[in-house]
C-alpha cells in the first residue's frame, strides 16, 4: 500500500488531511499570468501589461498551446528571452512538466492535472485520489502497487473525504461540502468538513455510516443540483446522524459555493451564527405519483397585462420579424425609451415605467445602441446590457458571450433589477446557443420555455427580434427565419417591412396575437440628425399578411421589358396548365426552348399565377398544377393593369400620396410624432 507521504505519490499530492490544496501541477501560464499586471481574459487567452518595458496599456498577449506550453507574443516587440528575464522565469519553466500527460479520451487534447484529493482509510493508508484536470474534469485513480496509477476504483472501500480528521475529532459538529477545494477552505478556518468524491449526486449509504450519532449541517451550492444534493444526503443521514440541518448561505452568486462565500469576507463565527438560526431538517411529505386534476371553478381569471395595450404583452414572449436594415433595432431603442420614461405610446396608451435589459448582440453598445438611445431620449440609467456571463475555474474568472440557456444568469439579472419591464434579445438567433438548431421545434422550444417561465414569474415583456427568411409566401407569420417555434411560443407576432410605394416609410404590421384582437399596423419614418423613429399619427389598417400580399403582386410601375416578361410567363404558364397538372421539369425545359427564357422569370410568373407544386410520390419529381379557381383571384384580380405594363398609366397620379405640408401633432410625453403624408 503507498502510504500518504510515499513519494511515489507525486510532490502535488495533498497530506492524509487535505491542508495543502495547491498542486505542483500549476500549468506554465498559470505560473506565468501570477507574475504579470493587469492581466485580462480575451476569447482563447489573456492580455497583460508586457513586465519587459514600460507598459502603459496591456501589449501582451498569452495563449496556450495544445501541448501545454505558453505562447507569448509583446506587440511592441520585447523578445521572449527579455520578458521571461523580467519576470524571473526561465524558457523552460514556459514549456509543460513531462509528466503532465493526456487524460484517458480526453474530448479536447491533454487536460492538466492541477489538484489531487487524497481519500484515505481509518488508519490514513491511501485509498484512491480524486484528481482535478484544467479544463474542468474530474476522475477517480487507485494505486496499481507498482509505483503507478490504475484508473479505476472499482471494488475500493467507500469513504468520505479527510476520514482521518473525522475520526480524531468525533465530538465537533460536522460539516458537509460539495466539493474537495471546499472542504479544505473550512479547514483552513477550523472547521471539521467532509465531502464524497464524484460530486452532487453521490454521496452513498456508505458515507453516512461514518457521521452515525453525529451533528452535521449541509451547505449546498447555489444551484438546483447542489440544492437537491443536499435533500438526497440528509435523507440518507436520516435516523444516522443526531441532527441534521441545511444551511443555504446568504449572498452566494449564482452556482456559488462555501468557497466564494468564505472569499467574500465570511468567517466561522459568521457561519456559528447561520447554523444556530437553522432549524433541524425534516423531510417533507412525498408527493403522490397520479394525474394533476384542477377545476376551472377553482381558477380566479385574471386580465392579461400589457407593457402596450394591445400589442406587446407583460410577462410573455413577443416576435418581432423583418428583414436586415428595415429598423428593427432602431425600434427597440424607442421601445426602451418609452419605458425608461414611462411615455405613452404613438397611440396614446399608456406605458407603465421601469428598467430595461438588452441582449444585443449586432450592434456596437458605445457608437450604435447608446447614441440611438439618446436620440430616442431614453433614461439610459434604467437600461442594462447582459453581455456575458462570468465564470471561475481553477479560481480564475473568465467571460463568455450570454446565451437564452443561461436562465440562472438572466434570472439573476431579473433579481437585480426589479422594476424591469422589457426585456430585447436582438436577433434571438445569435443568443440560443451553440447546440441548438434553429430549425428544429423541440429545441427552440426547449431554449424558449425556460424564459417564457421566467418572464412570467418576474412580470417583463420578452421582446425577441428575429430575421426574415428569403422567399414569398401567402402567411407573413411562416416567414420568420428558422423554427415555426419561435412564433408558436411568442403570444403575440409583429413584422417591420418597408412600404412597397415608399421605401422610407416603414410599417410595423400584426401577425398572430393570441390575447388580443389584431388591431392596427402603425407607420413610421427613421429621419433626423442623429436618426431617431418618427411615428405617423394615424394608424395603418393593414395586415402583415396584406403586406405580404402586396409584396407578391407584380407592380404595375415596373419598367417594360421586365413586366412584359413576367406576363408572357404568366400567360405561358396559363395555358400550359389548363389540361392539368405537368412535370416541373418539363415545363422548365420546354420554357427555355420556346421562349429562350430564364427560370427566374418563369418561377416568378408561377408565383404570380398561385401554382401549387406537390409531390405524387415521395422521393419523386415535382409537378405542378393551376390553383383552385374558387379559392384564388382571377387573373385580372391578380395582375390588375399586367396588359398595360411598361406604359404609363392615365391614371397613375391616382396612386401618389397627397401632397400636405408636414405636420407636427401634440407632443405625447417627450416624444413628438409628426406625418409628411395624408392619411390612406
Amino acid at each position: 500500500m503507498i502510504l500518504p507521504n510515499d513519494p511515489r505519490r507525486g510532490e502535488g499530492s495533498l497530506n492524509a488531511h487535505g491542508d495543502s490544496e495547491k498542486s505542483s501541477h500549476e500549468s506554465p501560464v498559470e505560473g506565468l499570468l501570477a507574475r504579470l499586471k493587469d492581466v485580462s481574459r480575451t476569447g482563447n487567452g489573456w492580455t497583460a501589461r508586457c513586465p519587459a518595458h514600460d507598459d502603459k496599456r496591456p501589449s501582451l498577449s498569452m495563449s496556450e498551446g495544445d501541448d501545454g506550453r505558453a505562447l507569448i507574443k509583446c506587440h511592441a516587440g520585447c523578445g521572449f528571452e527579455d520578458i521571461c528575464k523580467a519576470v524571473d522565469l526561465k524558457p523552460a519553466d514556459l514549456m509543460p512538466r513531462p509528466d503532465e500527460l493526456p487524460m484517458p479520451s480526453a474530448p479536447k487534447g491533454k487536460p492538466r492535472i492541477i489538484a489531487e484529493y487524497d481519500y484515505c482509510d481509518e488508519s490514513g493508508s491511501l485509498l484512491f485520489q480524486a484528481v482535478r484536470y484544467e479544463p474542468k474534469t474530474f476522475r477517480q485513480r487507485r494505486p496499481d502497487g507498482k509505483g503507478g496509477w490504475e484508473w479505476s476504483v472499482k471494488g475500493v472501500q467507500v469513504v468520505p473525504y479527510r476520514l482521518v480528521d473525522l475520526l480524531e475529532d468525533p465530538e465537533s459538529l460536522v460539516f458537509i461540502a460539495e466539493g474537495e477545494k471546499d472542504c479544505n477552505a473550512l479547514a483552513r478556518i477550523g472547521v471539521l468538513a467532509t465531502t464524497n468524491a464524484g460530486g452532487a449526486g453521490k454521496w452513498m449509504a456508505e458515507h453516512s455510516a461514518f457521521l452515525a450519532g453525529r451533528k452535521v449541517v449541509i451547505l449546498p451550492d447555489n444551484d438546483k443540483a447542489g440544492r437537491k444534493h443536499a435533500q438526497q444526503v440528509a435523507r440518507s443521514l436520516r435516523g444516522i446522524a443526531e441532527s441534521v440541518r441545511i444551511v443555504e448561505l446568504p449572498g452566494l452568486p449564482i452556482k456559488g459555493d462555501v468557497s466564494d462565500w468564505l472569499a467574500s469576507g465570511g468567517s466561522k463565527e459568521a457561519l456559528k451564527r447561520l447554523v444556530d438560526a437553522a432549524p433541524i431538517w425534516t423531510p417533507a411529505a412525498k408527493p403522490e405519483s397520479g394525474a394533476v386534476l384542477t377545476c376551472f371553478a377553482d381558477i380566479k381569471p385574471r386580465e392579461v397585462p400589457w407593457l402596450w395595450a394591445g400589442r406587446i404583452p407583460l410577462g410573455r414572449i413577443t416576435l418581432l420579424v423583418g428583414r436586415p436594415g428595415e429598423g428593427k433595432s432602431f425600434l427597440t431603442t424607442e421601445l426602451a425609451a418609452h419605458v425608461t420614461t414611462g411615455t405613452p405610446w404613438p397611440d396614446g396608451s399608456d406605458c407603465p415605467q421601469g428598467s430595461v435589459i438588452f441582449i444585443s448582440a449586432e450592434d456596437d453598445p458605445a457608437d450604435t445602441i447608446r447614441p440611438r438611445l439618446d436620440a430616442h431620449q431614453a433614461d439610459v440609467r434604467l437600461v442594462h446590457l447582459l453581455s456575458a456571463v462570468r465564470k471561475v475555474e481553477t479560481d480564475r474568472p473568465y467571460e463568455r458571450m450570454v446565451t437564452l440557456a443561461d436562465v440562472d444568469a438572466i434570472e439573476a439579472s431579473l433579481i437585480k433589477q426589479p422594476s424591469c419591464k422589457l426585456i430585447i434579445v436582438d436577433p434571438i438567433g445569435s443568443f440560443l446557443g451553440g447546440g441548438i438548431d434553429a430549425h428544429r421545434d423541440n429545441e427552440v422550444r426547449g431554449v424558449l420555455a425556460p424564459i417564457s417561465r421566467l418572464a412570467e414569474k418576474y412580470g417583463p415583456a420578452v421582446f425577441v427580434v428575429a430575421h426574415r427568411r428569403k422567399g414569398s409566401g401567402s402567411f407573413a407569420d411562416d416567414l420568420a427565419l428558422g423554427s415555426r417555434a419561435f412564433t408558436g411560443i411568442a403570444r403575440a407576432v409583429w413584422h417591420l417591412t418597408r412600404d412597397v410605394e415608399d421605401k422610407d416609410r416603414r410599417l410595423l404590421l400584426p401577425g398572430k396575437n393570441n390575447l388580443a384582437n389584431e388591431g392596427d399596423g402603425l407607420a413610421f419614418l427613421i429621419k433626423g440628425e442623429p436618426a431617431r423613429i418618427v411615428w405617423e399619427a394615424e394608424p395603418v389598417a393593414m395586415s402583415a399578411d396584406d403586406a405580404l400580399a402586396k409584396e407578391n403582386q407584380p407592380s404595375e410601375r415596373k419598367s417594360g421589358p421586365e413586366a412584359k416578361a413576367l406576363k408572357a410567363a404568366y400567360d405561358w404558364l396559363e395555358k400550359r396548365l389548363a389540361n392539368g397538372p405537368r412535370l416541373m421539369k418539363e415545363l422548365l425545359d420546354e420554357w427555355k426552348n420556346e421562349k429562350d427564357g430564364s427560370e427566374r422569370t418563369l418561377r416568378r410568373g408561377k408565383e404570380a399565377l398561385g401554382i401549387d407544386t406537390y409531390r405524387r410520390e415521395v422521393p419523386g419529381p415535382w409537378w405542378w398544377r393551376l390553383p383552385d379557381k374558387a379559392a384564388k383571384p382571377t387573373k385580372d384580380e391578380e395582375l390588375g393593369h399586367l396588359g398595360t405594363l411598361g406604359e404609363t398609366s392615365a391614371n397613375s397620379a391616382d396612386c401618389n400620396p397627397i401632397d400636405s405640408k408636414d405636420a407636427k401633432l401634440p407632443v405625447l410625453g417627450n416624444l413628438v410624432v409628426e406625418h409628411d403624408r395624408a392619411p390612406p
